[in-house]
């Protein structure tokens, strides 16, 4: 796998968790790089991380890429995306995704020095923030959203989403202690580590 991205984006590195939790090689294009931006804009119209080629196929959006992977390699010993939990699951990595697209948002504006009181817009995003990660603290049991104590793609999304969120400084996401703990946790895999942004 040839996967175009950053070793900061959260959805990019949703994907280097699961290559290297299920042994999947993978070379890393680095598109902060003027010749890697260079190559992901011929290669995808999008212009959007993460991009990945497989053999003759090309993949431009992580879920994608996600269902690629465990359709071809097998869920190891990740939950399943089939079973009576799927609807669920799909709601919290829309709404992860949701707050963390957001806050990208708010951290890119912040940097051209435009605050979220400055249209409505902004307001309402910044807020809308704050009412997804308060419904996502209610649905965790524990460290897991599932009974099964399994990791699953609602895990990896939120541990992405929480761990981008906190090196940005966007949100003080320590001084939670569902999330802290949350983060804490899961943090200790290896993979996380080996996959932190810098």
């Amino acid at each position: 796998m040839k996967l175009y991205g950053s070793i900061t984006s959260p959805y990019v590195r949703r994907i280097r968790f699961l290559c290297l939790e299920l042994g999947i090689p993978f070379s890393l294009t680095d598109t902060m790089t003027e010749a890697g931006q260079k190559e992901l804009r011929e290669k995808t119209p999008l212009w959007k991380i993460p991009y990945a080629e497989i053999d003759d196929l090309k993949i431009w959006d992580s879920h994608t890429i996600t269902d690629y992977i465990f359709e071809t390699k097998g869920n190891g010993n990740f939950r399943p995306q089939k079973g009576p939990h799927h609807y669920r699951e799909a709601n919290l990595l829309t709404a992860i995704d949701q707050a963390l697209d957001n806050g990208i948002l708010l951290f890119y504006l912040n940097k051209e020095g435009i605050k979220p009181d400055a249209a409505p817009y902004l307001t309402k995003n910044a807020l809308r923030i704050s009412s997804i990660l308060d419904y996502i603290k209610r649905e965790l049991n524990g460290h897991f959203f599932f009974t099964d104590g399994k990791i699953g793609l609602s895990e990896i999304a939120l541990y992405s989403a929480l761990d981008w969120i906190r090196f940005r400084s966007v949100l003080p996401i320590d001084e939670d202690p569902v999330f802290a703990g949350f983060l804490n946790f899961h943090g200790q895999n290896k993979s996380w580590k080996e996959t932190a942004p810098k």
